[in-house]
C-alpha cells in the first residue's frame, strides 16, 4: 500500500507543477487566490508522502499496530493517550482558533476539515520521517528526542512563516497572536507528542493528533474552498528583508480594529 501511495504522489506532483507552470506562471502576488493556494498546497502535500515513503514512515504508519494489548492493559498509556487527545482540543480548537482573525471568511466546515485533514496527515508524517532519519545517527533514544525537538523547532516556525502562511494559509495571525500561538500550542504540541512518540511509538496515534490539530486549526481559520474569489483582506503581508517573513495582520489600534482577537466583544 506505502508503494501504491508513493507512485500516487509522485505522478500527482508532477501533474500539479505542470499545471501550475503552465496556468500560474508569473502569478503575482498581490492578493490571496485559494485557487492557486490549493494547488501549492497539493504539490506539498504530494512531496511529504513522497519523503515518508522514501525514509519508510508511511509503510511504518500503515503496517504498524495502532495499539498493542500490553498498552492497552496500561493505565499510564491510556491516561497519557487521553491527555494528548484533550491537550490538541484545548490548544487548537481553543486558543489557536479563538485568537485567530477571520476578516470576511464564511465557514465552509467540510470543505475546512478536507484540508486540515490532509495538512495534519502531512505534518505527522513529516515529523516521523525526521525523527526516523536522526535515529539512523545512533544517538541514545531521548538524544534523539532533543536532536528531533530541535530540528523540527527550527524547521516549523520559519517554513511556516517565511512560505506557508505567506503562499498557502489566509492571513490568520497579528503579531501578537503569532507568540500566543507558538507558546500556548505549536511548542507544547511537540513536546507533549513527541515525548509520546518516544515512549510508546504509537505512528498512527503519533499522525492522528496532528490531524486533530490541524482540522482544528484550518476550521478555526476558516480555510477557504478553491471557488472562493480572490481576496485583498487574505493575503499575508510580508517585511522587506532579505528573507521576507509575515508580518502579520497589523492594526492601527488593536483595541478597537474589530478584526483582532483584542477587540472589546471578540467572541474568536
Amino acid at each position: 500500500m506505502a508503494d501504491v501511495i508513493g507512485a500516487v504522489a509522485a505522478l500527482l506532483m508532477v501533474l500539479l507543477a505542470g499545471i501550475r507552470w503552465l496556468r500560474f506562471r508569473g502569478h503575482p502576488w498581490d492578493i490571496y487566490y485559494p485557487k492557486l493556494a490549493w494547488l501549492k498546497a497539493s504539490t506539498y502535500f504530494c512531496a511529504v508522502y513522497l519523503l515518508a515513503w522514501a525514509t519508510g514512515a508511511l509503510e511504518l504508519v500503515l503496517t504498524s499496530p495502532p495499539v498493542t494489548a500490553e498498552q492497552a492493559a496500561n493505565p499510564a498509556w491510556v491516561l497519557y493517550t487521553i491527555a494528548c487527545y484533550l491537550f490538541i482540543l484545548a490548544a487548537y480548537a481553543g486558543v489557536w482558533s479563538y485568537f485567530t482573525p477571520v476578516f470576511e471568511r464564511q465557514k465552509n466546515t467540510l470543505v475546512s476539515a478536507f484540508f486540515g485533514f490532509f495538512w495534519g496527515s502531512c505534518q505527522g508524517l513529516l515529523f516521523i520521517s525526521v525523527w526516523l532519519l536522526i535515529r539512523k545517527l545512533g544517538l541514545p533514544e531521548w538524544g534523539t528526542w532533543i536532536a528531533t525537538f530541535l530540528a523540527l523547532g527550527s524547521w516549523q516556525p520559519n517554513f511556516h512563516n517565511i512560505w506557508w502562511d505567506h503562499y498557502i494559509a489566509p492571513e490568520h495571525d497579528t503579531p501578537m497572536t503569532q507568540k500566543i500561538k507558538a507558546l500556548g500550542c505549536h511548542i507544547p504540541n511537540l513536546l507533549v507528542t513527541l515525548t509520546y512518540l518516544t515512549l510508546y511509538g504509537n505512528l498512527g496515534l503519533f499522525v492522528s493528533f496532528q490531524v486533530l490539530a490541524c482540522m482544528s486549526a484550518a476550521i478555526g481559520m476558516r480555510y477557504p474552498a478553491p471557488w472562493v474569489p480572490p481576496s485583498a483582506m487574505n493575503y499575508a503581508k510580508r517585511t522587506s528583508a532579505r528573507v521576507p517573513r509575515c508580518t502579520g495582520y497589523i492594526p492601527a489600534d488593536p483595541l478597537t480594529d474589530r478584526y483582532t482577537p483584542f477587540y472589546p466583544g471578540w467572541k474568536g
